[in-house]
């Protein structure tokens, strides 16, 4: 019995070590790290533990970044440390090499430590959720109701607290990962108000310049004062879906709409809400099912695979080929994969089934995606294009049809800032490599949707472009390129 017990907490304390690369947010071993000021040696020692953790876990980094601009890069951080830092302080420094990995999977965490004391004391985050427009500029993600102001969605936001709405921009796009240019811009968009603190330090009050239709007005929010409520009917949704990250609509007699903001869900949660959907759209005879997943930067892929089971007629595979890189965290128990710095590349021969004929559903579907699109909902995106089981209707998407994934998450070593790290790739479905995002059949770059009449009012250019598809009129919108390139 004495052995049993001793294999058990061996087994137990195995298992602990081989989780702790992938718990993304550990408390800190001592709180007054909050606090203290690092010494300029110890934040040159996180500099190159975070460049050499980079480079020995990620399997494709000579692929994805410029390996000579990304160390030159670290070098020079290290040269404008001069004095000592707080955490916080540190992060606005090393943070920079982020966008240098060129990788979505691989960047250095905010001091979430910091915002959640701040969050617990009851101070606020920026309260607005924006996005970047075509031109590049931000605005309003949503309507918003500010004391007895309406608000509409789109409107573009010309500065916060007296820095230009472009400036913000480019200085946040300095600390976050992304295959593009245009991938960044929306990463900084979704976490828009941890960027402006984590960077600005603002909390609380905000001083918002906006272009309305009347004019450029100035908007004053404060914690404890005016403090703006999400207009859900303005921007189109029923107080049923407000709020909401999963959800399903019906459009018309027989068309459906999902909406998945995200799939960082629990996988009992989602296959609930997929089983109810589903039974709904059945009860309705519902024959055109739109997803929208151009707001979704990824999550848990067993919920993909999950929908997919849904929409297939035949087997299918999410990827063709995995690459993985091993470092000390993932070789598994007893190192039983391989030696450090070992990469393994393997065909996927694992081919999913679909549910039962009676609970699929039978229509056409059409899947929304958009530069946002990341990660596990471009797994999505592959899997539904490259097996035929979708129509992708929408823009390129930002991250790479191959992707990076799995990441493994360290500390650096004296500010215990916490770094992820991709260790693994994935090939999509038919096996292309191109160095390319996930292209849809139909781009809605390529039509003149505004002026073609839009089935129900509908001003969103994707859904629009579905209506004129169904209706036959497609063709008639597509834009006119000349020999010039001009349209």
């Amino acid at each position: 019995m004495k052995r049993v017990s001793i294999l058990l907490v061996l087994i137990l304390t195995l298992s602990a070590c081989q989780q702790r690369h992938l718990d993304i947010f550990p408390e800190l071993s001592n709180e007054a790290l909050l606090t203290k000021q690092l010494t300029v040696e110890q934040m040159h020692d996180d500099i190159d533990a975070f460049l050499e953790g980079a480079l020995t876990r990620h399997p494709e980094i000579e692929e994805y970044a410029d390996v000579p601009s990304l160390k030159a890069q670290a070098e020079k951080l290290k040269a404008s440390i001069t004095s000592p830092l707080t955490r916080i302080a540190f992060y606005r420094v090393v943070g920079k090499l982020s966008p240098f990995f060129q990788d979505g999977h691989s960047f250095l965490i905010w001091p979430y430590q910091e915002l959640n004391l701040a969050r617990d004391q009851g101070h606020k985050t920026f309260p607005l959720s924006v996005t970047v427009g075509q031109n590049g500029q931000l605005q309003l993600k949503q309507a918003y109701k500010i004391g007895d102001r309406s608000i509409p969605s789109s409107t573009e936001i010309l500065s916060i607290n007296g820095v230009e709405s472009d400036q913000i921009l480019s200085t946040l796009k300095q600390y976050v990962g992304g295959e593009t240019e245009l991938l960044r811009e929306h990463v900084v968009a979704m976490r828009f108000g941890i960027g402006l603190w984590a960077y600005y330090g603002w909390l609380d009050s905000f001083n918002i310049e906006l272009e309305l239709p009347d004019g450029a007005q100035s908007v004053s929010l404060q914690k404890d004062g005016l403090w703006p409520e999400a207009d859900a009917q303005a921007t189109g949704m029923t107080a049923s879906e407000a709020g909401k990250d999963h959800y399903y609509k019906r459009l018309s007699e027989d068309v459906g709409f999902i909406y998945l903001a995200h799939f960082d869900v629990e996988p009992d949660t989602f296959e609930t809400f997929i089983d109810d959907t589903f039974a709904t759209l059945r009860e309705q005879k519902i024959k055109h099912l739109i997803i929208d997943v151009r707001d979704n930067p990824g999550g848990n892929t067993d919920t993909v695979t999950y929908l997919t089971k849904h929409l297939a007629d035949k087997p299918f595979r999410m990827i063709s080929k995995l690459k993985e890189k091993l470092n000390e965290e993932n070789r598994g128990w007893f190192n039983y994969k391989g030696e450090v710095g070992e990469i393994l590349l393997s065909d996927w021969d694992d081919w999913e089934t679909p549910v039962a004929e009676n609970k699929r559903f039978h229509g056409s579907t059409y899947l929304l995606i958009g530069p946002v699109t990341y990660s596990a909902s471009i797994v999505l995106a592959t899997t539904l294009k490259d097996n035929d089981i979708a129509t992708l209707v929408g823009k390129t998407t930002g991250g790479f049809a191959n992707q990076s994934a799995q990441g493994n998450l360290f500390n650096l070593p004296h500010s215990e800032l916490r770094a992820y790290i991709t260790t693994r790739m994935l090939v999509r479905p038919n096996g292309e490599l191109a160095r390319q995002g996930v292209v849809p059949h139909y781009n809605v770059n390529d039509y003149a949707i505004a002026r073609c009449q839009q089935a129900d009012g509908n001003n969103d250019p994707s859904l629009a472009l579905i209506d004129l598809l169904l209706s036959g009129e497609l063709e008639e919108c597509k834009k006119v390129v000349t020999q010039s390139g001009k349209q």
